[in-house]
C-alpha cells in the first residue's frame, strides 16, 4: 500500500491528544490540514478510524487496533533515525575497505591496529588487490587507489593523502657486483626486481615510464608484494623501484643504496575513493582521519638527509 507516514503521524498525534486543535497545535500545522490528513487516510483504508463531535474525538474500535500498529511503526522509525544519529557520531559497525596488492603488507601495524584499538565498536575487512572495483556495485565503503597520475573526473571523491618521489634502489652487495648504475642503459643490463603498481597494466613488470618515455628493464623477479620486492632486493637478487617514504630509513643507514639518481620516475600517488562527503558515518570518517594522518606522516620529511 502507498502509505503516506505524515497521515499515519498526524493520525497518532490525534489519538493521543483525542483533539484535533490539539494536535494542530503541537505539530504546528493548520487545524484544517490535520482534518484534511486523517479524513484522507479513512478514505485511503476504506475505515473509520475516528469518531469526532463539536465537543470529543474518540477512536473507533478499529482506530484503536490501527492505533497500535501505527505506534509501533513510528516506533521503530524513531530508533531508525536514532541509530543513524548514533552512528554518525559513534563510530560502529562493520567497515569494508578494498587495498592494492601491496598496501595490505605494511598497513596492518601501522593503520588497522591502531584503527582497531581507537574505535573498539567497529568491525574491519580489507580486500587487497582489489584496484579495479566497482566500489558501489561490489559494497566498498571506501577504498585506497595507487596511480602515476592525478585521476580523471569522477562521480567518486578522490581524495590525495599521499605524494612520494619515487627511486632506484639497490643492497650494498647488488652495487659491489654491478656498480653504480647511473642511465637508463646500465639499469637495463642488470637484473630487476619488478612489482605490480598502480592501476595501469603498462607500468606493471618490467616496463617504466622515465624521462618521457618508456622502458624495458630485465626483470628477474616480478612480485605483487611490496615486502617480497624489499627482501629480493636486500638478498642482492637486483635493484628495485621504490617510493622514497618507503625506503628513506634503509637508504640513510647505508643497508640501500640510491642508484641512477639524476633519473626522473613519475611520483607514487596514493588516493581515497569513497562516494560522498555527505552524510558519511563515524566509522567511515573516523577511518578516513587516520588515513589522512597516516599520509601525512609518510610525507614529512620524504627526502633523504
Amino acid at each position: 500500500m502507498n502509505n503516506d507516514l505524515n497521515q499515519i503521524r498526524i493520525f497518532c498525534k490525534v489519538a493521543q491528544l483525542q483533539s484535533f486543535t490539539q494536535a494542530a497545535q503541537a505539530l504546528d500545522i493548520e487545524k484544517s490540514t490535520v482534518s484534511n490528513k486523517v479524513s484522507h487516510l479513512e478514505a485511503r483504508l476504506g475505515v473509520k478510524l475516528l469518531q469526532r463531535t463539536t465537543r470529543s474525538v474518540k477512536l473507533t474500535e478499529e482506530g484503536a487496533q490501527y492505533l497500535h500498529f501505527c505506534e509501533q511503526a513510528m516506533s521503530q522509525l524513531a530508533q531508525g533515525e536514532a541509530f543513524l544519529s548514533d552512528m554518525r557520531q559513534q563510530a560502529s559497525g562493520h567497515l569494508r575497505v578494498a587495498v592494492p596488492q601491496n598496501f595490505a603488507d605494511f598497513m596492518a601495524s601501522t593503520i588497522v591496529v591502531p584503527f582497531l584499538q581507537a574505535h573498539p565498536e567497529v568491525t574491519l575487512e580489507v580486500q587487497q588487490g582489489a584496484q579495479n572495483m566497482d566500489l558501489i556495485k561490489d559494497g566498498f565503503d571506501v577504498a585506497v587507489r595507487a596511480s602515476f597520475s592525478d585521476v580523471e573526473d569522477s562521480s567518486l571523491v578522490y581524495r590525495k593523502i599521499y605524494q612520494s618521489q619515487r627511486v632506484f634502489i639497490a643492497s650494498q652487495q647488488h652495487v659491489a657486483d654491478y656498480g653504480v648504475a647511473s642511465t637508463i642503459a646500465q639499469l637495463r643490463s642488470q637484473p630487476y626486481i619488478a612489482s605490480f603498481a598502480g592501476a595501469r597494466s603498462d607500468e606493471s613488470f618490467n616496463q617504466v615510464y622515465a624521462q618521457d618515455k618508456w622502458h624495458t628493464l630485465n626483470a628477474r623477479l616480478t612480485v605483487n608484494s611490496t615486502a617480497a620486492v624489499l627482501s629480493a632486493v636486500e638478498a642482492g637478487l637486483g635493484f628495485a623501484i621504490m617510493p622514497i617514504g618507503m625506503v628513506k630509513d634503509k637508504i640513510a643507514s647505508g643497508e640501500f643504496v640510491q642508484i641512477a639518481s639524476d633519473i626522473t620516475l613519475t611520483d607514487s600517488v596514493i588516493y581515497l575513493v569513497y562516494p560522498s562527503r555527505v552524510g558519511q558515518p563515524a566509522k567511515l570518517k573516523a577511518f578516513l582521519d587516520m588515513m589522512v594522518s597516516w599520509g601525512e606522516g609518510m610525507m614529512q620529511p620524504n627526502k633523504v638527509k
